[in-house]
């Protein structure tokens, strides 16, 4: 079993299955045809009329009446006549009954063995005689007695074959229904690893963390977990190293940035002088968002848990504090996310930064939606055509047609946002805004208590 595939191991389970049901079902028939009669073909029913007729044929004609009164029950119904019954259409005669009755009586073929099925009021019966039979149809049996007269028995009701006072066809879909069960649950079992490995997959592209998962189940699908190990911690590895030397870089860059600051203090004042402080500030913005970009490292810790309404209240005091014109909505409540404060005050930021830059103002809210806090941002500047709205997310990606250099920024602003929103579990999208302008609605989980 260890070394089958996955494709082998559902087929043998499903074959197996099948094996199985056909195996008990024999096996329920044979435990019914144990309380038949010795050498009964048809079930008890025809062990129970072989067995009358051979008694009628022994008692006196006196006892006859009495025996007929032992033998009749609800839906089996004997008695004696002296004339045979009138020929029946052949569509209602069943010859091999006849033929095993015949058979198991002993009698020679001189005597009179007859049976036939009422059909009439059955939908299909005169196609499937046969079927009809264990549906419940009228059955007569007619023999010939060894004086002359005729046994007649007339069946009616439910002629199916019973086992243990159930029908052998309830007690067979019982088992077929258990048997059924038990390849589901064999096959969620060979399954589950592939859920598995579909989950600690999601979790990997949100986190770029290593998701630890326990080869098991089938070879190819272990081959698999082992291959998706191998490739996420390479995935690991390069984004690491990404990480070191942008971060290198950037600590290099900052210091000679740090240098030529010093010396441009040390000039005359005049406008070259103001346009090199402005390009070294705006050198410094870029090489600080290339840090926060490479680094992506905002995941909260464990049990981390941050009201994010008073983040988005303490960076609106700071901005209205510099004379923005930022409004905010007071949250009913605390609504707290689970993250980290500083990756939590960095969306609000840049969000916020964002607005003031392209519009001159913000509006903002942050309310409870059932297990999620939404963060908005609205503004009423010139906005994001729709088919821009997922690019603007790419790194150092600029709209260049509505927002100029001169406002400053790198085009790493809203891939941060995203970067740190989907490494929390959470969402990031753009909406047009009613009477013009944009509208970012970021959607976190929300943390218990």
């Amino acid at each position: 079993m260890a070394r089958l595939g996955l494709a082998a191991r559902l087929a043998l389970i499903v074959a197996g299955a099948l094996v199985l049901g056909q195996i008990l079902m024999t096996m329920a028939y044979f435990v019914d045809r144990r309380g038949a009669a010795a050498g009964a073909t048809l079930g008890p029913m025809m062990g129970q009329v072989s067995a009358l007729v051979e008694l009628l044929d022994r008692v006196p004609a006196a006892d006859r009446p009495l025996v007929l009164r032992a033998a009749t029950a609800p839906g089996f119904f004997a008695r004696l006549v002296t004339e045979p019954p009138a020929p029946r259409p052949a569509s209602d005669t069943m010859p091999v009954v006849e033929r095993r009755l015949r058979a198991q009586i002993g009698a020679p073929p001189s005597r009179f063995v007859s049976a036939t099925i009422d059909t009439r009021g059955q939908y299909g019966a005169k196609l499937l005689p046969l079927l009809a039979q264990w549906r419940g149809a009228h059955l007569n049996l007619v023999i010939g007695l060894a004086d002359g007269d005729y046994l007649e028995v007339e069946a009616t009701g439910d002629l199916t074959a019973r086992l243990f006072g159930v029908p052998v066809g309830l007690f067979a879909g019982l088992l077929g229904v258990a048997v059924a069960l038990a390849a589901v649950l064999a096959i969620r079992r060979e399954t589950r690893p592939l859920s598995d490995l579909s989950a600690a997959l999601e979790r990997f592209g949100t986190r770029l963390e290593a998701q630890a998962i326990t080869p098991r189940g089938a070879p190819d699908v272990r081959r698999l977990i082992a291959t998706f190990d191998a490739m996420q911690q390479r995935i690991v590895d390069l984004v690491r190293n990404r990480s070191l030397v942008l971060g290198a870089l950037s600590h290099d860059l900052k210091t000679y940035v740090t240098r030529l600051r010093l010396r441009v203090e040390l000039l005359p004042e005049g406008p070259q002088t103001a346009r090199a402080q402005a390009d070294l500030e705006e050198m410094q913005n870029l090489l600080d968002d290339a840090l926060s970009f490479a680094r992506g490292s905002f995941s909260a810790p464990a049990g981390a848990s941050t009201d994010l309404a008073a983040i988005a209240v303490e960076e609106c005091a700071a901005r209205r504090a510099e004379g923005a014109a930022v409004e905010m909505a007071a949250p009913d409540g605390p609504c707290p996310v689970a993250g980290a404060a500083p990756a939590l005050r960095r969306v609000v930021a840049n969000l916020m930064g964002n607005a003031l830059k392209y519009a001159g103002g913000a509006d903002i809210r942050v309310a409870t939606r059932g297990q999620s806090v939404e963060l908005v941002v609205e503004d009423d500047g010139p906005g994001i055509p729709e088919a821009e709205r997922q690019k603007v997310f790419e790194p150092f990606y600029r709209l260049d047609a509505s927002r100029s250099r001169d406002t400053g920024g790198a085009g790493l602003g809203l891939t941060i946002v995203k970067q740190i929103v989907e490494n929390l579990g959470g969402n990031v999208g753009i909406e047009g805004r009613p009477g013009g302008g944009a509208r970012l609605r970021v959607s976190l989980p929300r943390a218990a208590g």
